[in-house]
């Protein structure tokens, strides 16, 4: 829902990023992969992100994972018509779905769920972001706008965080 001119300008920033920046991703043993509608995006910046993602496929190092033209409603909704094919094609019985049924279906199904999502220039909501996943995440808050986001109010992040009553949904 964003301008054409931003889109365009973030994907030939994205391109530009991925050409520049894979050797070095694999150097590091960076493994980068992209949830989302990626086949949507623009052909030359699709191009190049397979292309890097085909580079860096096998490295067992860091996960880079880019949210790309992804939204939560989005994803559960392509992961229940899915499940609705599947089931229609039998290769799914409706009475064996779980909760992990459900989140095997999701693009996010090899990524590990947040513990933490900091939420920076002073917004409070999810703008529609991993909403299967944050469900026990802790949220986050703080004025600092992205760019001034430095080490420093990382460790506050991560104080607040280390000082919360994790509890997953139960009581203590």
């Amino acid at each position: 829902k964003r301008p054409a001119l931003e889109v365009e300008t973030l994907m030939t920033l994205l391109q530009t990023y991925l050409r520049n920046e894979v050797e070095e991703l694999n150097r590091n043993n960076v493994k980068l992969t992209a949830i989302g509608d990626i086949e949507k995006l623009p052909k030359a910046c699709l191009d190049e992100l397979k292309r890097a993602m085909e580079l860096t496929k096998n490295n067992d190092g860091p996960n880079l994972n880019l949210a790309l033209n992804y939204g939560g409603r989005y994803d559960i909704t392509a992961a229940v018509k899915q499940i609705s094919k599947d089931i229609e094609n039998k290769k799914l019985n409706s009475e064996d779905i779980t909760e992990e049924t459900i989140k095997n279906y999701l693009s996010t199904k090899s990524i590990p769920d947040p513990d933490l999502v900091i939420r920076t220039s002073g917004e409070q909501r999810l703008s529609n972001f991993l909403l299967w996943e944050l469900a026990y995440a802790e949220l986050y808050f703080t004025d600092v706008y992205w760019p001034d986001f430095d080490e420093k109010e990382l460790q506050k992040a991560i104080y607040a965080y280390q000082n919360r009553d994790r509890r997953f949904g139960g009581l203590k």
